[in-house]
């Protein structure tokens, strides 16, 4: 069996994403073919591990609302691949485990110190818990991911119902 079974190739595109704010993303399109083979109706947001242009991907297929999915193409694989909008390039993936979360150490540990938050924490869902730690992982430096180690457990502590709120409040 290929190590990633699902394949196709398409051409990078940019694509407008919102109702009121228009946000542009870099992507490919899931062909039509392929989609209909894969568990959409159970995972919207289906993650995948692959290759765009032969460079490793995690990512997840996303909804445009008008039947397609797409999957970003991140500035990291634009550059390591050296491909731009308008190229062809070539998509590898498997379907990934729809509830990992990889959380960093030093937010891991904040966690398991702190009983409510621990609580809080194990009755989030998996793409809730992947908001806290990518808010950690994306900290530049020591102070701030220590900064924003305090602000998840808080968020854990105070804002369990609703951390789409926390986020949008956050920004």
């Amino acid at each position: 069996m290929d190590y990633y079974p699902h394949r196709f190739a398409a051409p990078i595109e940019r694509f407008g994403v919102g109702k009121t704010r228009v946000i542009w993303y870099t992507v490919v399109f899931l062909t039509r073919e392929l989609q209909g083979l894969l568990p959409f109706d159970r995972y919207p947001r289906l993650r995948v591990e692959g290759e765009i242009a032969e460079v490793p991907i995690e990512n997840a297929f996303m909804p445009t609302g008008d039947g397609r999915y797409y999957l970003i193409v991140s500035p990291r694989v634009l550059k390591d691949a050296d491909v731009y909008v308008g190229d062809e390039v070539r998509v590898l993936f498997r379907i990934a485990d729809q509830d990992h979360v990889e959380v960093p150490q030093v937010l891991r540990q904040a966690i398991n110190d702190d009983r409510p938050a621990a609580e809080a924490w194990a009755a989030l869902t998996p793409g809730k818990k992947r908001i806290l730690a990518q808010h950690v992982f994306s900290a530049k430096t020591p102070k701030t991911r220590a900064k924003r180690v305090v602000e998840s457990i808080e968020a854990l502590i105070h804002h369990r119902a609703d951390l789409r709120a926390w986020r949008r409040h956050r920004r």
